[in-house]
């Protein structure tokens, strides 16, 4: 009989053990199931911000250059490839190295005047001329770009090309002065 109990204890203890592990593939198999849910949900959220980009581009025609002395004027291409317009954007002149301007466009005081009040931008190609103080030794700069996407939330595209959620719109974010100097953007051609 001594045997008998040992064999029913040991199988309550099997029994015990599956239970345990089918407990925790249930819990795991939940979990991974919200945290995909939630990588699909931050992907759709990221969609159209994630194709916004600016850059600086040097080869083109100075054609059109403001003629302000006060600053270097730097060609700043934006390029939108989402299918649908971004709103309230501001492109900022920011640092990438060296003692230029700050790394954040929300760290230089609200009168910068290396800032251009874009508005809206279509979808493809477009350029601005951004006023900048040009380039010191060992001072590196680029354009980040603050917008409001179709969905009603701000981003801002750093200098280093890093996408982050903005808690604000971009003039807000930047603490801008209304009303603001809106310029638009030139349709770039190829």
């Amino acid at each position: 009989m001594i045997f008998g109990i040992d064999i029913d204890i040991a199988n309550l203890i099997v029994q015990a053990f599956i239970g345990l592990v089918t407990l925790v593939a249930l819990i795991v198999a939940f979990w991974q199931g919200s945290q995909s849910k939630r990588n699909r949900e931050d992907d759709i959220k990221r969609y159209q911000p994630s194709r916004i980009s600016a850059w600086y581009e040097g080869v083109r025609n100075r054609t059109g250059q403001p003629e302000d002395n006060r600053f270097v004027w730097q060609f700043v291409v934006l390029r939108n490839e989402s299918e649908s317009p971004v709103y309230d954007a501001i492109v900022t002149c920011v640092g990438i190295s060296g003692a230029g301007p700050s790394f954040k466009g929300e760290d230089n005081r609200p009168v910068f005047p290396n800032r251009v009040c874009v508005g809206t931008l279509p979808p493809g190609a477009w350029y601005i001329w951004l006023p900048t103080e040009g380039h010191g030794m060992g001072v590196r700069t680029a354009p980040e770009t603050a917008f409001t996407d179709a969905n009603g939330t701000s981003w801002v595209r750093r200098g280093n090309g890093r996408l982050e959620e903005i808690p604000m719109e971009p003039a807000s974010f930047y603490r801008l002065s209304l009303p603001l100097p809106w310029r638009g953007c030139e349709k770039l051609t190829e």
